[in-house]
């Protein structure tokens, strides 16, 4: 006798899932994914520092290495050379956060440096998130605690707080939101 083989189904490949529940099973993903990444800049944070560092610092040390020094080997014996390339992006850097709150980086990344005065009344409980870009002295303190964070190994702290902020975002009292790139839109 022929024993009669029990049909296994997969609910997920073939397809007896209904799709209104797929629709709300993504759209609950979707919310999860948005409230996590709300206060979790950290990826983004990495991927404005390293498109800044490309598109500003690179083209500073290049002219700088080879128009007014003789090379590699005079650069790198010229500390003031270093010092001064470094000083100008600081700048444009601060010039940046206080003109627009982005740098070419965070608007790549899709984020923007907000003044901590902007963010929410915490008595009516009501967030108001405006894009208000920091103030000079926000963006000054901003810069020098970042490059204290960077030369001691400062920013493994941001690992270690809920809301991922970094020390210079404390210490400056700004915070990181979500801003998207209007021209990425139009692309699409």
């Amino acid at each position: 006798m022929k024993k009669a083989r029990k049909k296994h189904t997969n609910k997920f490949l073939d397809g007896s899932q209904s799709r209104e529940k797929n629709k709300i099973n993504a759209t609950k993903l979707h919310n999860i994914h948005n409230k996590t990444s709300k206060y979790n800049f950290l990826s983004a944070r990495l991927k404005a520092f390293i498109t800044d560092m490309f598109l500003l610092n690179m083209p500073i040390l290049y002219i700088t290495t080879y128009i007014f020094l003789q090379g590699k080997e005079d650069f790198l014996q010229n500390q003031i050379a270093i010092f001064l390339c470094e000083g100008l992006y600081c700048l444009l850097l601060f010039l940046f956060f206080v003109i627009k709150g982005q740098t070419p980086g965070f608007r790549y990344a899709e984020v923007m440096l907000c003044s901590d005065s902007s963010v929410s009344d915490k008595d009516s409980g009501v967030e108001n998130e405006t894009e208000k870009p920091p103030k000079a002295w926000q963006a000054f303190v901003f810069i020098v605690v970042w490059l204290i964070e960077l030369c001691f190994f400062l920013w493994i702290f941001a690992f270690m707080r809920k809301d991922k902020k970094t020390l210079h975002e404390i210490v400056s009292k700004t915070h990181i939101i979500y801003k998207p790139n209007p021209a990425r839109k139009a692309m699409q």
